[in-house]
């Protein structure tokens, strides 16, 4: 006989976390809570995972499952016996903001050996100069040993009705449940109270940011949790004297949820899926692509850091990319407007604290990088966007996108849902769509219509679909040709066997910088001709892999051109106005 489901107890699992999460508002950060260190272009960040608790969870996550014993061993004690050497390593490479695994969903007895270790660590970071971020997992408890110290905890689990939740990964395109991994819900306020203890100790330990992830379940509780963290961090700078901690997390691109970022001042993501290159004839930009959608769903003012969680050469725990891509991965997060983090779990650190000469020389160029990074601060720090064409885009993939950027089309990515986000569509003259969402929201169309009415013109794939929603004049066909091409006319590079991309921006200080990228991995770009639409007294080219000679300048009818006669992987010009 087979018994039916009873109503109560399946409305249970709703209805109680709704009781324990209260949806009040906070504040939102400003551009005034985001200190000088962390503004874009000050920084350069890397993950310093690791301790005995990232190494358990290692050995029972698909990622981790593949490290050797000495991987485990590097893993675990990179926190003690390894740390001096690490040090060594991130002031040999100019690293100055790291993060460190503080909870990651061990009891608070099991975390607290690791919880000793880093309060050195955050110790000795601070002596040198180094910020540090405290990872704090949002969901994960590890139950058996969580439940065991603190049984209320199985309480606060989270059901899909009457399925419980657990960690799943996406392994080599397999789903992989992970059963030692319980999905906590936040929007019990036991659970958020838990983790604002752990967030707490971390606080009074130093750290400069709380940094959260697995943001799985209900947006509206992790925005309360976000919120609260946040006030935690404005009382305990109250009681220290320190300045707050700053929070962000881990939200992916989707923008669906995306606005969970505006509650923190920093914005963190992993969803780079592969190596920026010319692989095989075929082109990568997707960093570049990603990074300018980000860019759309965001606040102007937040610092981002944008991740690669797998690279041409695998995923990122098991493969070294070498020194060449490290270069043109640093090069491209940063000429379109983000920081480069890296997790050099496994693989790549092990291989560094046993001087292995793979990751030595793939250390050698990030520190080569870094250091042109930090010495040239004005060709990324508070610098504006010189563009004056929008792509709307409705995902991170649009086609449109990817072309724009090979082509060194200067644009500006706006995101259907977040129109009111990223550079503001006012400043801008043309408007492109290339797709449209379902349906729009009034709030997009009331944006659209007073770009228009400020004098923007608006090029659509599908003009009398997009006209019928927004009620607005909408060109197509030639008129998009003729647009994109006056665009390109701004600034053109011919030459370098047509693999560099040219991003620009204007500096604080009103120089016009030209990055410079070389895709090409096979070949030194030569004869590499810019023409940009800007008269210029003084040119000058500046790269990290050495000297770059400029040849045939030439400034007519507001016009200039210049070649850069090698380019091996990236170089920014600074163009200096005339008087």
């Amino acid at each position: 006989m087979t018994r039916k489901l009873r109503p109560l107890p399946l409305a249970l699992f709703i209805v109680l976390p709704a009781l324990a999460f209260s949806s009040d508002r906070a504040a939102l950060p400003e551009p005034a809570d985001l200190p000088a260190w962390a503004e874009t272009g000050a920084f350069r960040f890397i993950r310093i995972d690791g301790g005995d608790i990232e190494t358990m969870k290692a050995q029972r996550t698909w990622w981790g499952k593949k490290f050797s014993a000495d991987e485990y061993d590097v893993l675990a004690h990179a926190y003690d016996t390894h740390f001096e050497k690490i040090l060594g390593l991130l002031k040999q490479a100019r690293f100055n903001w790291i993060w460190v695994t503080w909870s990651n969903g061990w009891s608070l007895e099991t975390e607290g050996q690791n919880r000793a270790q880093l309060a050195r660590v955050i110790e000795r970071c601070h002596a040198e100069g180094i910020r540090v971020t405290a990872y704090v997992s949002a969901s994960n408890m590890f139950w058996r040993d969580a439940w065991k110290e603190d049984p209320k905890l199985s309480l606060y689990g989270l059901w899909y009705g009457p399925v419980p939740i657990f960690y799943a990964g996406n392994p080599e395109g397999r789903v992989e449940v992970n059963f030692s991994r319980r999905m906590a819900d936040a929007r019990f306020s036991g659970w958020r109270q838990y983790l604002l203890k752990k967030v707490g100790l971390a606080i009074d330990a130093g750290v400069d940011a709380v940094f959260y992830d697995n943001l799985i379940g209900d947006t509206g509780a992790f925005a309360k949790l976000l919120d609260e963290t946040r006030a935690l961090a404005r009382e305990k700078a109250a009681i220290s004297g320190r300045p707050p901690a700053l929070v962000y997390s881990n939200v992916h691109l989707a923008p669906g949820r995306f606005n969970l970022c505006d509650r923190g001042e920093v914005v963190w993501m992993e969803d780079g899926k592969d190596s920026p290159g010319l692989w095989d004839g075929v082109w990568q930009v997707e960093g570049a692509r990603k990074i300018k959608f980000l860019r759309g769903e965001m606040q102007p003012w937040q610092p981002l850091k944008y991740e690669n969680d797998v690279y041409h050469c695998g995923h990122r725990e098991r493969c070294i990319p070498g020194p060449e891509v490290q270069k043109l991965s640093m090069a491209e997060a940063h000429a379109f407007g983000a920081a480069y983090s890296r997790n050099i779990e496994g693989r790549f650190l092990t291989g560094l604290v046993r001087d292995e000469p793979e990751a030595v020389a793939a250390w050698e160029a990030i520190a080569q990088y870094n250091q042109f990074l930090e010495e040239h601060k004005d060709f990324y720090r508070g610098v504006k966007s010189v563009a004056t064409l929008a792509l709307i885009c409705r995902r991170q993939d649009d086609p449109l996108a990817d072309a724009f950027i090979r082509q060194s089309v200067q644009f500006e990515t706006k995101v259907w849902g977040h129109l009111e986000d990223g550079a503001p569509l006012k400043d801008l003259r043309v408007a492109v769509v290339n797709e449209l969402p379902t349906r729009l929201r009034r709030e997009d169309v009331a944006i659209l219509r007073d770009f228009v009415a400020g004098g923007g013109k608006i090029l659509a794939a599908d003009p009398v679909r997009l006209s019928a929603l927004t009620g607005i004049r909408v060109g197509a066909g030639i008129e998009l040709f003729t647009a994109l091409n006056g665009d390109r006319h701004r600034l053109s590079v011919e030459g370098g066997n047509g693999a560099v991309i040219a991003r620009a921006a204007r500096s604080a200080d009103g120089r016009l910088i030209i990055h410079l990228l070389n895709y090409d991995y096979s070949q030194t770009a030569e004869g590499v001709k810019v023409t940009v639409e800007s008269a210029g007294s003084s040119v000058e080219a500046f790269s990290p892999d050495g000297p770059v000679s400029l040849s045939g300048i030439q400034n007519t009818e507001g016009k200039l051109t210049f070649t850069v006669d090698r380019l091996s992987r990236y170089a920014v010009v600074a163009i200096r106005k005339s008087r």
